[in-house]
């Protein structure tokens, strides 16, 4: 019975819009043919006269000319309220094989999407109607309006402030007063509720600047600069606009840099120690840990010069290193491993040198593991 009684009510809501856009377009209609016969009579009018001046006709033009632009308004908002009254009814018509899904206003965890789009659509209507309303009423009713809906929301704010500060929710409190002051800006009441809301954001601010310091005091004995930048964003994000969280945030940000230029300047060293000792391959993997972890650095552009030198060396030396590891197995008779090193160098470097004489003596290699084995 409930979903009937729903279901009902989104019906009820449908045809009210279809009133609304309808009474817009007659509304609009009407105003603009008796401007128009206004507008006539006073050309007829003006021609009569013995000296009529050109302002009188321009005058009379622009005021035909402005109801026609107000008609067109009316009739342009009613047709956009009609296709969303479509559109909802089509999404209300495809989510009725559910049961319940005719209340489409209810939100709950489990609904579709088609269900959330159809209560998405109905809120676009809502407002819609909403501001066709407000464009039929006069200034004064305009006013009445706006008086009773602040006064409304201002109640309602001092109701749900508290609570959520309660909560600890000052950030939610922070956005709905100001959403309520930039919708009516002349309400006394915000200011109210924006002190309360920054008194509890002050207490915040200690406490969470206080658990913070420490936490960030004890990352950085550990030298866990990146841990303790993520720290201070979580904390800059609650608190934008604290001098002393950005004070804290400005400590991290210079030991998170000396950091960085140290742990650099060491890979630098280490790259550079192993190129003295003709350690191509360790050098390599020095260079490429420095390029992926600081790819913008200054030595990071000086590096990719250097880099494919580097591997040239770093594979000559690999080859020379596995000819000669082939040789000793060779030496031991350990036919086995050494057609496995051999086959593994031709695999990888199938162009090379060794690998060209390593061809020719596989058939004798296979032999003797053959005969080993």
């Amino acid at each position: 019975m409930a979903d009937v009684k729903d279901e009902g009510n989104v019906e009820a809501g449908l045809n009210l819009g279809r009133m609304a856009a309808a009474a817009m377009t007659f509304g609009g209609l009407l105003f603009a043919v008796v401007a128009t016969i206004w507008g006539l009579a006073r050309f007829w009018e003006l021609n009569q006269l013995e000296a009529p001046t050109v302002a009188d006709f321009v005058a009379a033009a622009v005021l035909l000319l402005g109801a026609w632009v107000v008609f067109l308004l009316l009739w342009g908002g009613a047709e956009l309220l009609r296709k969303l009254e479509d559109v909802l009814e089509t999404l209300r018509d495809s989510a009725g094989t559910t049961p319940g899904a005719a209340s489409v206003a209810r939100s709950q965890p489990g609904d579709s999407a088609a269900e959330a789009q159809a209560r998405a659509l109905e809120q676009l209507v809502e407002l819609a109607r909403e501001q066709c309303d407000i464009a039929l009423l006069s200034e004064h009713e305009r006013t009445l309006r706006a008086r009773v809906e602040s006064s409304t929301l201002a109640r309602q704010l001092e109701h749900d402030v508290p609570l959520l500060l309660r909560e600890h929710n000052w950030q939610e409190a922070q956005e709905r007063v100001q959403r309520a002051r930039a919708r009516f800006p002349s309400v006394s009441t915000w200011e109210t509720l924006a002190e309360q809301v920054e008194q509890a954001r002050a207490k915040f601010e200690a406490h969470d600047l206080e658990t913070a310091t420490r936490e960030v005091n004890d990352l950085s004995a550990l030298s866990a600069w990146d841990r303790a930048a993520d720290v201070v964003r979580d904390l800059r994000r609650r608190h934008p606009r604290s001098e002393k969280v950005s004070e804290l945030v400005r400590r991290v940000e210079a030991g998170l840099n000396k950091a960085v230029a140290e742990e650099r300047a060491r890979l630098m060293s280490q790259a550079q120690e192993a190129t003295d000792q003709r350690d191509w391959g360790e050098a390599l993997r020095r260079v490429e840990t420095l390029l992926e972890k600081y790819p913008k650095s200054p030595e990071a552009l000086e590096l990719r010069q250097q880099l494919p030198t580097l591997r040239s060396n770093a594979e000559i030396q690999h080859r020379q290193q596995m000819e000669n590891e082939i040789r000793d197995l060779i030496k031991e008779q350990r036919f086995v491993e050494a057609l496995r090193t051999a086959r593994e160098l031709i695999g990888r470097y199938p162009d090379s040198p060794q690998a060209a004489v390593l061809r020719g003596q596989l058939p004798r290699l296979e032999q003797k593991a053959g005969e080993n084995w």
